[in-house]
């Protein structure tokens, strides 16, 4: 029997994906009256995409199927396209001390996209991936989408003799993902500023060149909700009519026609100071905003033939500090030397969700990695603390125990301290937000030639490699990691004390989330060197070339022990952050370039 390996999927399926896009925009500016101007922008977006997928038989199977397995093909295409139109009207006007300007506008947006797809399984050989040779149609189908939005917008601006600043805006947003009810929301939003620096008793300070007090309220909304969630779905159903088999429609999902904007309050307060001559600069900002008729699906009873409803309800508090510095450390003669440091540290909690404050995720012992619950910061890793394996017939006898327990497995922690090892006995693991990330980038020059040299980094965050679940699966599915040689075998022959027995209905407890899986994902990244030479001339066709070279991901220091501490097999959906389950690495990327001035 064949063993399926990542090695032979790599080096047998193919995957061809091949993608079209145009990208264009328009622009005008008309001048009516003096200060009165008036400006529209069309942009459009056209894309295409074509896959074609082959998998032959020495490549397919999965958990418990092995090869060989019937090859199977696919072709999946798709086309979409963007368009945006805006409209804004200005006015700026000066009387006396007193500075005006205004703005009012309207824009509007639509995205459409369709696709569809066709698969088949039943080809004679492996030879041949057209889908014209498969035998058998296993799915097909199509589907569209779209979505519009309208905006309508104004804005004032006032500032007294350059010291004193206001500024006021309001828009008014209108979706089609929303219910008939509740398609649009108002978001206003204020500032205030002082430049202090302006002020006669700091105009002339040996140190301090510029001061900047500011603080800021506004109400943001969000409609990423997907579309249609507002309306009832219906969906293919089949049925018996006549004593034969019948295809009909029913509801799959339900409607909720006052489903509405969620909506996120915040307010800011900051400043900005520079010193010695501009030399140093300081940006520090301090925020907090609350996230209320959080989009989000409601659990309905079982009775009602559904499982949830998409509404308004629950809530998020987010807090922070942000600081950024920029300084020219070093200036001269043909050498300079520019650096840029910023440090973010960011903060959330659950404040409410759904009716009953309900957890999200964290239910099932495999493949819920995250839970999301009242109190707690948004999706921390949950599941069992891990305490080693029952080394003799003397441990097992005196700890508590899972109902697949034997001496030589898993154990886990009782922290209920009931004496049994089950799913109450789970709790958090660990945060995959940072406590702070920050990034240092730095700039020199000497005559000619720049380099440039990028550091970013992240401390706090813990990373989840769930791939565990397989890599260190006992009952012998998948390859193991080879750890797992050091296995307990005896008492005489205990392994490492970190790897269980290999007993038939002894595994499961392993395979649970649990603490062994967590790690650190503290890093520094050398995240970008670039070099490059200038060269001028003296042409009436050419100024100057610019020859440049750079690498991209050029060093990684992290203790995590895997391929990237910034993984996210859920991209950055805040509820299942941190989840490692082989994502591709990061590459390192080097380019060579040229840049020509006429």
């Amino acid at each position: 029997m064949l063993i399926l390996t990542g090695l032979r999927v790599l080096q047998e399926k193919q995957d061809n994906y091949k993608r079209f896009r145009i990208l264009g925009n328009v622009s005008a500016k008309i001048n009516i009256w003096d200060n009165l101007n008036f400006a529209t922008r069309a942009d459009y977006d056209l894309g295409n995409n074509v896959q074609q997928n082959f998998v032959p038989s020495t490549a397919g199977g999965g958990l418990f199927v092995a090869p060989p397995q019937k090859a199977t093909g696919a072709y999946n295409t798709g086309n979409y396209y963007s368009w945006l139109n805006e409209n804004v009207l200005t006015y700026n006007k000066s009387i006396n001390d007193h500075n005006f300007d205004a703005l009012v506008g309207y824009t509007t947006q639509r995205y459409m996209t369709q696709g569809g797809w066709l698969s088949k399984t039943d080809f004679p050989n492996d030879d041949i991936p057209w889908l014209s040779a498969g035998a058998t149609v296993t799915a097909s189908g199509s589907n569209t989408a779209s979505w519009t939005i309208e905006s309508l917008i104004a804005r004032l601006n006032y500032d007294y003799k350059g010291k004193y600043l206001v500024s006021a805006a309001m828009r008014r947003d209108g979706s089609s993902r929303f219910g008939a009810d509740k398609k649009w929301g108002s978001f206003p939003s204020v500032s205030v500023g002082w430049l202090v620096s302006n002020e006669d008793f700091l105009r002339d300070h040996p140190t301090i060149s510029m001061l900047k007090l500011r603080a800021s309220y506004g109400l943001v909304g969000n409609n990423n909700i997907g579309n249609y969630t507002s309306i009832a779905m219906m969906g293919t159903t089949n049925y018996v009519f006549g004593g034969a088999l019948s295809q009909g429609l029913s509801i799959t999902s339900l409607g909720n026609t006052l489903l509405s904007w969620e909506k996120t309050d915040q307010w800011d307060i900051g400043f900005d100071l520079s010193l010695f001559q501009n030399r140093i600069n300081l940006h520090y900002d301090y925020y907090h905003k609350v996230t209320d008729g959080m989009l989000y699906p409601v659990e309905l009873p079982r009775a009602s033939g559904f499982s949830a409803i998409s509404t308004n309800v629950g809530a998020f508090k987010f807090w922070g500090h942000e600081l950024s510095v920029d300084a020219n450390i070093m200036n001269r003669g043909d050498f300079t030397w520019n650096s840029d440091f910023n440090i973010s540290f960011n903060r959330n909690e659950v404040v409410k969700l759904g009716t009953n404050d309900t957890p999200i995720g964290g239910y099932s012992n495999q493949g819920d990695f995250n839970r999301t619950q009242v109190g707690h910061p948004i999706g921390q890793f949950y599941g069992y603390i891990f305490d080693g394996v029952y080394m003799n017939q003397a441990e097992f006898d005196s700890q508590p125990k899972h109902i697949s327990s034997k001496v030589g497995t898993a154990r886990m922690k009782d922290l209920n301290n009931d004496g049994v090892i089950d799913i109450d006995d789970r709790t958090f693991l660990g945060d995959p937000n940072p406590d702070f990330i920050f990034g240092f980038n730095n700039t020199f020059r000497y005559k000619s030639w720049d380099l440039g040299i990028l550091f970013t980094g992240s401390v706090g965050a813990k990373t989840m490699a769930a791939t565990f679940e397989n890599i260190e699966n006992l009952d012998g599915v998948f390859n193991m990691r080879k750890e797992m040689l050091q296995m307990w075998r005896s008492e005489e022959d205990p392994g490492n004390g970190q790897v269980p027995r290999t007993l038939t209905g002894t595994t499961e407890l392993y395979r649970f989330n649990n603490s062994r899986w967590v790690f650190d994902a503290d890093y520094l990244n050398l995240k970008n060197i670039t070099i490059g030479k200038t060269f001028e001339f003296k042409s009436d066709y050419i100024r100057s070339l610019r020859v440049y070279g750079s690498v991209q991901e050029a060093f990684l220091w992290t203790k995590y022990p895997y391929a990237n501490p910034e993984v996210s097999t859920s991209g950055i959906n805040p509820l299942s952050l941190g989840i490692d389950q082989t994502a591709y690495p990061i590459p390192r990327t080097y380019t060579i370039g040229l840049n020509v001035g006429f």
